[in-house]
């Protein structure tokens, strides 16, 4: 049996580094939809979720809708107000910061109805204030609101403000007068916090 010859094996040629991967490139002949559209799905990236408002929501203008989401804080109740008083009249004493309270009537046109009125009124009174003031309904037809940090003449402003927010509520088509009063305690007047709800009190009588 001859032996073949020791002849070399032809080498492989290596393709010229470029510095670029190799592309895939799909068959001229190769088609199929189902590719072309999951590379389309993935160029467009993922679908963009549109939240649905109601009617009602989209009806509401911005701040009604801060509102509707934002509930006011609960008024308090006839004691917790009372300590809330007495706490900002030692302050009053103690660092001479003013501080004012309203007292809101109830002119109700019929007697006996002073809770259908007070039930739409009350919370429109502690939605207007601040947050660090106090609302408490002291009496069936009478709201006190405790205002510190207050000059009289922006007292006399939030009193206002809470007389034309109630101007259009009614009960069963009728609606009601508010009677404000303002009283106010400043650094050096001598007078409390106690004195002034009293003048307040009996200017509404």
């Amino acid at each position: 049996m001859s032996e073949l010859p020791d002849e070399p094996l032809p080498s492989r040629r290596r393709a010229p580094r470029t510095g670029r991967r190799a592309r895939f490139v799909m068959p001229a002949d190769h088609h199929d939809e189902r590719v072309g559209e999951v590379i389309e799905a993935f160029l467009d990236g993922p679908p963009v979720r549109s939240r649905r408002t109601s009617s009602r929501t989209r009806a509401l203008p911005r701040r009604d809708k801060l509102r509707a989401v934002r509930k006011p804080p609960p008024m308090d109740t006839r004691n917790d107000w009372e300590a809330g008083l007495r706490q900002e009249d030692a302050r009053l004493a103690r660092y001479g910061r003013p501080a004012c309270v309203l007292v809101i009537r109830l002119c109700v046109p019929i007697p006996g109805t002073e809770d259908r009125y007070a039930a739409r009124i009350g919370p429109v009174v502690r939605d207007l204030v601040r947050e660090t003031d106090r609302v408490t309904r002291a009496a069936p037809d009478r709201f006190h609101v405790l205002l510190p940090e207050t000059e009289e003449p922006e007292a006399d402003v939030v009193g206002e403000r809470l007389r034309d927010a109630c101007a259009g509520l009614t009960w069963r088509g009728v609606g009601t007068d508010l009677e404000i009063k303002v009283a106010s305690v400043g650094p050096g007047s001598g007078d409390t916090l106690h004195d002034a709800l009293r003048e307040a009190q009996e200017a509404v009588a």
